[in-house]
C-alpha cells in the first residue's frame, strides 16, 4: 500500500500512543513524520511503517488540508536542521 505526504494517521498504540502522524517525506527507506501535538519528528522505516498500519498499531484518518500541511512540513524541516 502506498505512503503518501499529506496523510494523517492515528497511533492506536507504543511508545507514540495519542500522537498523529503527519507524513511530510516519504524515501525509498523510510517515512518521515510529523508527531502532534509533540511537534516531534519521527522517521519510520517503510516495513515498520506498513507493519504498523496492517495491524492496527496505526490507523489512517485524512489528508491533512493544505494550511495544515504547509506549517506541518515548515517544523518538520525546522526540527530537522535544529537536529543537525
Amino acid at each position: 500500500m502506498d505512503i503518501n505526504k499529506k496523510e494523517i494517521f492515528a497511533v492506536q498504540a507504543g511508545d507514540y500512543v495519542g500522537q498523529m502522524l503527519i507524513v511530510v517525506q516519504v524515501t525509498d527507506q523510510s517515512v518521515g513524520c510529523l508527531a502532534v501535538p509533540d511537534m516531534k519528528n519521527v522517521k519510520v522505516p517503510k516495513d515498520k511503517f506498513d507493519f504498523g498500519r496492517n495491524l492496527g498499531i496505526i490507523e489512517y484518518v485524512e489528508e491533512a488540508p493544505k494550511d495544515v500541511f504547509l506549517v506541518s512540513e515548515a517544523q518538520f524541516y525546522k526540527n530537522e536542521n535544529l537536529n543537525n
